[in-house]
């Protein structure tokens, strides 16, 4: 475009942003050229990420902070919807770390989900950047008027969006299929835009400007290109129809500004520095019509805002649902009227809601009603009340494990669950729990629970022909069921008592020829009570990088029912727990330190309530404490106390390396003797490298203990159950 000497003062300028995905991270770049040239933009129209730069630009942000914005994100964090471990519900963060997938059960099919993400986060984000823009219901009347464009999911038509809250219409007009849930506004159902105007130039045409600018963000589609993902497929299918549209829309376009992101995909969101440099580079090539362009206007300064930290809440009005009553809702959310929040407050209990799984994408408007500021939400539940979940483990002690659960809500009562784990290996296992979930009063479970395993275990024997005292060959089977009513507080800390009902089965190798019998070192039922304390603030559990633990319980055997005739039964206690903290030392090295320990007071009946050290990466089963360096099941007592320290180095994402130390004590009554406070028993060195994965850590061990004298190897596999 040429604008001649004579040409019209103050001339008006519309910018049009395409979609593109992740490449629509180039419109900040072109932004950047275009006020470094003095443009002043008077209209923007977008699609998709174009609407989502479009819109942030339109509240009064300059391009560089949206670019500090972009790079300073973890983008696929926060497209993924991955909620901070503090805002789960502590059976959440159980599950987490427990199950590596989670699919919904419709007809009695399993059914995959619609989309990745339900956008939680990044509507959470879209709220705080246009808070002060929050009673700007007529988009025209924006810092910078503004339009963006959708698609209705049921109709398939074209819908403008240039009024209501804008949070909700950008959210709407990005909300790329099979990427993130449709999004409800007033009555449609609304997805990405750019399916069927992925450049939304005609809407602009009527605006009476001058100029029009289009930065164009598709690529070209070739007979080679790869797609990976189905939101890729869909896109490919849209853009047949955009690009036949786009010779027609170009010509309509007095500068028109494509970025060369042909090496790119809808999600580079890693890129994103590429992505902006290329927007960068196409914007720079455009220089000479933009400078001839900001000649012909009034120049207008576009100074930094500050992005809103903080928010008044003056009235809450949530809601209720079939299932759910406000004061469940408003449990999770954990806000009261006539307070302010910062805006991080207000996304920890959006995702404290949404954690909890039983709610649909849900949105909700922060606005001025009658000169108060109100937060007005109903989420939707969710259709799925049925559950499949699945995971899979390798570890030393259990061996290999694939996990199958069936999880049922609303089974009985509105606010029951029940949930049925079987895990196959070499023996059979299950885990059945049924939970009357009351959150901060007094809830009511029931579990039934099973392991089996082979292990060389020490035991203690006296029969008519010998005696024993060694490590044997032994075949476990534990089976324990619990009542119990807990209570918990912020989500975080436990609070528990119940009743319990233990049968072990421990058979040994040994073949008792006067009775042509294999001998047991236990075979009998045993009766207590039980309180139990668990507290969790770690932000992960097998990498934190900060917060601490405690996990605590107490048992009572007041009886047992055996079938051996030499044990003479008289109550006895167990109680042990274990405690520790994360130190962050930078953002690469954290700093675990971590005690436990454990006594028994009176004489429990079998070695099978024995604290025993050894082995590393099982879940927690009877009375086993890992210790690297150590066999399965090295050495037993009665009471033990244990230290350990860890170094976690975070080489590159998602990749460890840690530096393990445990030393302790494990004999017969060391709280009596004092032994405790002398030198320690057991002590070890490791090191260990880890890999996160979808389905659960992945550990490699080295440790060397003096008590075992040689190196020893340690393989996990797999979340922990």
């Amino acid at each position: 475009m040429v604008i001649s000497a004579q040409a019209q003062q103050d001339l008006k300028v519309g910018l049009i942003l395409s979609g593109g995905g992740a490449k629509g991270i180039a419109h900040v770049g072109v932004l950047k050229e275009i006020e470094r040239a003095g443009v002043r933009i008077d209209y923007i129209g977008g699609t998709s990420m174009g609407a989502i730069v479009g819109g942030l630009y339109a509240c009064g942000y300059t391009a560089s902070q949206l670019e500090e914005m972009l790079l300073s994100t973890n983008l696929n964090g926060v497209i993924s919807d991955k909620f901070d471990r503090d805002v789960m519900s502590f059976d959440a963060k159980e599950d987490a770390s427990r199950y590596a997938i989670t699919l919904p059960i419709v007809k009695g099919r399993i059914q995959f989900p619609l989309s990745l993400s339900k956008g939680q986060n990044v509507y959470a984000m879209f709220v705080q950047l246009m808070h002060e823009q929050r009673n700007t219901q007529d988009f025209s009347k924006l810092p910078i008027p503004f339009y963006c464009v959708a698609t209705d999911i049921n109709t398939g038509e074209k819908t403008v969006l240039d009024k209501g809250y804008l949070p909700l219409a950008v959210n709407a007009s990005s909300a790329l299929p099979t990427l993130f849930s449709p999004v409800k506004v007033e009555d449609r159902m609304l997805i990405d835009g750019g399916i069927i105007d992925n450049y939304p130039i005609d809407e602009m045409l009527s605006k009476n400007m001058d100029v029009i600018i289009g930065v164009d963000v598709q690529t070209n589609v070739s007979s080679t290109d790869e797609t990976s993902t189905l939101s890729e497929v869909l896109t490919r299918i849209g853009s047949f129809q955009t690009r036949k549209q786009m010779a027609s829309k170009k010509a309509k376009t007095q500068i028109h500004i494509r970025p060369e992101l042909d090496a790119f995909n809808i999600l580079s969101f890693d890129n994103q520095k590429e992505i902006m440099a290329q927007g960068v580079l196409a914007g720079k090539k455009a220089r000479p019509q933009l400078l001839a362009l900001a000649k012909n206007q009034q120049p207008r300064v576009k100074e930094q805002k500050e992005v809103p930290p903080s928010f008044q809440l003056d009235r809450l009005l949530v809601g209720t649902t079939p299932n759910y009553k406000a004061n469940y809702l408003l449990g999770k959310l954990r806000l009261k009227s006539k307070n302010s929040y910062s805006f991080r407050k207000l996304k920890e209990g959006m995702s404290n809601l949404a954690a909890t799984q039983n709610f649909d994408a849900f949105r909700y408007t922060l606005k001025t009603e009658n000169g108060k500021e109100v937060l007005k939400m109903t989420p939707p539940e969710s259709k799925h009340t049925t559950l499949f979940r699945g995971s899979l483990h390798y570890d030393k002690l259990i061996g290999a494990l694939a996990l199958a659960n069936l999880t049922k809500k609303h089974a009985f009562l509105k606010n029951d669950e029940i949930s049925l784990d079987i895990m196959l290996g070499a023996y059979f296992q299950y885990a059945l729990s049924y939970f009357i979930d009351k959150g901060e009063f007094w809830s009511v479970g029931l579990s039934a629970k099973q392991h089996q395993f082979d292990t060389t275990a020490p035991v203690s024997l006296n029969t008519d022909q010998f005696a024993i005292s060694k490590p044997t060959n032994t075949r476990v089977l534990v089976q324990k069921n619990t009542w119990y009513v807990q209570t918990l507080f912020r989500e975080e800390v436990v609070l528990g008592v119940g009743l319990a009902h233990q049968h072990n089965v421990f058979k040994t190798n040994l073949f008792d020829t006067q009775t042509a019998r294999f001998l047991y070192t236990d075979n009998a039922d045993y009766y207590s009570v039980l309180g139990y304390l668990k507290v969790d603030t770690r932000d992960d559990k097998f990498y934190p990088k900060k917060g601490g633990f405690f996990d605590g319980d107490i048992n009572y055997y007041f009886s047992e029912k055996s079938s051996r005739e030499d044990i003479n039964f008289t109550p006895f206690l167990i109680a042990k727990a274990n405690m520790g903290a994360i130190l962050p030392l930078d953002s690469k090295w954290s700093l675990l330190l971590s005690t436990s320990g454990g006594f028994t007071v009176g004489d429990a009946t079998s070695s099978a309530f024995d604290f025993t050290f050894g082995g590393y990466g099982n879940a927690p089963v009877l009375n086993y404490q890992t210790f690297i360096g150590l066999p399965q099941q090295h050495a037993a007592g009665d009471s033990f106390v244990k230290a350990e320290t860890t170094i976690d180095y975070e080489f590159t994402p998602k990749h460890h390396v840690k530096m393990i130390l445990n030393g302790g004590i494990v004999s017969t009554d060391i709280f009596k003797t004092g032994q405790w406070k002398r030198d320690i028993d057991y002590y070890s060195a490791g090191m260990a490298y880890g890999l996160e994965t979808f389905a659960g850590p992945i550990e490699l061990t080295a440790a060397y203990s003096p008590q075992f004298s040689r190196l020893l190897f340690h393989v996990n596999i797999g979340w922990q159950f």
